[in-house]
């Protein structure tokens, strides 16, 4: 298998961009496709499947299910409701064999396949996150997966199943931890031979992956003593307690200033500005004495993630403009915001890349990188493989970022 696999998170088969990075990474090489079957409300899965029947190789397919979203909420029935993790109106969770059932059903569908490859639970300590959750009930819920799981195996739905957990590499007397070891030997005890894979966050700053308390041994280690295969997400989505540092670096436009920024702003801002004085009344407040749009004009051009200028354009900033209007807006009046929203995105790139580059910075200076003119990204990469997991796996979505990772294929 590839070091690197392509992760499905996001990916969407009404994206060109995203059908052409994953055709492309497959015929470079990769060989081990991740997705899940709420990922984009099934059409990561049906992206993947509609690549999958034009390329020659034949990579490993991942898919993972327990998230409860979108369409699969709306069509939730009474029986695979049982031990239904509920964590909002929009989000619930289950891991219930009967929704398992339900989930590989549907996967293979949307994947046009006979049979999946492997398939986890997704972040089953979902449950431990409710009131009055016990260890016992989580580890029987797994259990009963399991064996269900296994059952599938028998009947040739899936070849392997696992877990991916984003607490596997907590301390194991956390409450909300999943403990490998206990894990590992309910499969023991009950015979289940196909559990095959683990699925965890590791990065450069997050490494709870690497704490030895496995007697000496971290959860990498651990693994492959029981035979497992180990998967990292996350590898380049580092999480801090202030944000997100990611440890990669965008191709971005150097003659983009500050200056430039801020005249920028001005002039595709103005027909906003003129449509609320055609609409105010005497004495209201002008444009920019309202208080979104004085917390907007301050902060549109310096987020650090894509995922937070998309939530204060789509959430905010559009709907604000739309209520201005008062009428539909032509593609013509809405050029302008396009265009602003486009250049905010290139200002999260920049500044995006100057914490990667002051993180690169840091980490050579304390030794956990070596000098050098890579991208940190494949630095990143290249460090993680030291650790000895098995399968990474990166979200490329654009053909740009597999050009750069081909060699990892």
């Amino acid at each position: 298998m590839s070091k690197v696999g392509f992760g499905g998170y996001r990916i969407s088969i009404k994206s060109e961009l995203h059908y052409q990075a994953l055709k492309k990474a497959i015929e470079l090489g990769c060989s081990v496709i991740d997705t899940s079957s709420n990922y984009t409300d099934g059409d990561s899965e049906r992206l993947i499947g509609k690549v999958l029947k034009e390329v020659k190789e034949k990579p490993l397919i991942i898919s993972k299910a327990g998230y409860i979203q979108g369409s699969n909420l709306e069509s939730l029935t009474k029986e695979e409701s049982i031990d239904l993790v509920e964590l909002s109106d929009h989000l619930k969770h289950s891991i219930h064999p009967i929704f398992l059932k339900n989930q590989i059903e549907k996967s293979l569908s949307r994947l046009d396949l006979d049979t999946i490859d492997v398939f986890l639970l997704h972040n089953p300590e979902y449950y431990l996150k409710t009131k009055n959750s016990s260890k016992e009930e989580y580890y029987r819920r797994i259990k009963l997966a399991f064996e269900f799981l296994e059952d599938k195996v028998r009947e040739g739905k899936i070849r392997a199943y696992g877990i991916s957990s984003n607490t596997f590499v907590d301390p194991k007397d956390d409450h909300e931890s999943t403990d490998l070891e206990v894990v590992h030997q309910i499969a023991i005890d009950n015979n289940l031979k196909s559990f095959k894979y683990i699925q965890f966050p590791l990065n450069l700053l997050e490494l709870g992956a690497l704490e030895r308390q496995f007697a000496g041994d971290h959860l990498i280690e651990k693994a492959h003593e029981f035979g497992l295969k180990t998967i990292i997400n996350r590898p380049l989505n580092a999480f801090t307690e202030n944000s997100l540092i990611r440890l990669a670096n965008y191709e971005v436009d150097e003659s983009l200033t500050p200056k430039l920024f801020e005249e920028e702003f001005n002039r595709l801002i103005e027909p906003l500005a003129k449509k609320w004085e055609e609409n105010k009344e005497q004495g209201d407040e002008t444009l920019f004495e309202v208080s979104f749009m004085q917390q907007f004009s301050n902060i549109w051009n310096k987020q650090v993630s894509i995922d937070a200028v998309e939530q204060i354009f789509y959430k905010y900033f559009f709907p604000f403009v739309s209520q201005t209007w008062g009428e539909d807006l032509s593609a013509k009046e809405s050029a302008p915001f396009y265009e602003l929203f486009e250049l905010a995105l290139k200002s999260a790139r920049i500044n995006m890349n100057k914490r990667a580059d002051d993180f690169k910075e840091q980490a050579i200076n304390k030794g956990l990188l070596f000098e050098s003119k890579k991208d940190l990204s494949v630095m990143a990469i290249e460090k993680y493989e030291t650790f000895g997991v098995d399968i990474i796996l990166v979200g490329m979505k654009d053909p740009i970022y597999v050009e750069k990772l081909k060699s990892f294929f």
